[in-house]
């Protein structure tokens, strides 16, 4: 198996991995059980100390002296030299290293690379986000809106292109969640319209307790979910979603349509302005058609 150590901590000051000439060692320390960290199983050190002819125990003193050291550049092992192998597995569980580019630690300052494993993982994921993106053209604005209200956003109020540029970027930037959330969440619509009901205080939470009127109809997301699901509770249902309905209608009345009307109205009813002549200029214009009769008298 081929494997690549790779640096991935910059320095914030200059952007460079390293300095030229120097080094950082990928050392020894010590465990909960206050041991060295040696990364390896009993049967493996057993295995590599009998080809290498060394004492691999996690008592041994060779595990106190033993660092791997790098530079800027990658570090490349194959797993069929016993030596490499020995590194590689010392490197795979140390504190300093993460095992993936997509894996998440806080303590990583290298990355082990296995170039066909993350392939896979490349394909999977292009998959996914080929997947996310044709279930976004399929989607209508409603079901957008719907989708936002998931992730915590309000696409009430947004442009119907905005919505859709808002909804994107969490499709391209997160396509597994968009997955996860929106189109393999069969509970999606009883999810959407749970988030809706709390902005408009029709469901009310307090930490963890979801209430409609003074009735608990869950402790968390998912039992609310259970809760609107039931059949039992199709009229409490069928109510939020007519409270909803009511209060929308009464933002809808009171908002952008009486403006609209009002701009109308004062359109309608306003004054035309006439233009107001200069009492000079008025003068001149009769003294012209004055002198312009009096000639055609003369002729």
């Amino acid at each position: 198996m081929k494997v690549i150590l790779r640096p991935i901590r910059r320095d914030s000051w200059s952007g460079l991995k390293k300095y030229k000439n120097c080094y950082e060692d990928v050392g020894p320390y010590l465990t909960r059980s206050g041991r060295s960290y040696t990364g390896l199983l009993k049967d493996e050190a057993t295995r590599l100390g009998e080809v290498l002819g060394l004492d691999l125990g996690p008592g041994s003193e060779f595990w106190r002296d033993y660092f791997i050291r790098t530079s800027g550049k990658d570090i490349y092992l194959d797993t069929s030299d016993p030596a490499d192998e020995l590194k590689y597995l010392y490197l795979k569980g140390h504190k300093n290293v993460k095992n993936s580019l997509s894996e998440r630690k806080a303590t990583a300052r290298f990355v082990l690379i296995n170039k066909g494993e993350e392939d896979k993982r490349t394909n999977v994921f292009n998959r996914m986000r080929r997947k996310a993106t044709r279930s976004f053209d399929d989607m209508n604005l409603e079901d957008m809106r719907k989708c936002l209200r998931i992730f915590g956003h309000n696409g009430d109020r947004l442009s119907n292109e905005a919505v859709e540029n808002k909804l994107f970027d969490i499709v391209e930037g997160d396509p597994i969640s968009f997955l996860k959330k929106w189109v393999d969440n069969d509970t999606r619509d009883t999810e959407a319209l749970i988030e809706k009901a709390l902005s408009r205080n029709i469901i009310r939470r307090n930490k963890n307790i979801y209430k409609y009127g003074s009735d608990v109809i869950g402790h968390t997301i998912a039992e609310t979910i259970d809760f609107l699901n039931d059949p039992k509770n199709q009229e409490i249902k069928i109510a939020i979603l007519k409270q909803m309905l009511g209060k929308e209608s009464l933002i809808d009345t009171t908002s952008t349509p009486e403006v609209d009307d009002k701009y109308e109205i004062l359109e309608e009813k306003k004054p035309i302005r006439k233009k107001q002549l200069n009492f000079e200029e008025v003068e001149e214009e009769v003294k012209a058609k004055t002198s312009k009769i009096l000639k055609g008298d003369t002729i």
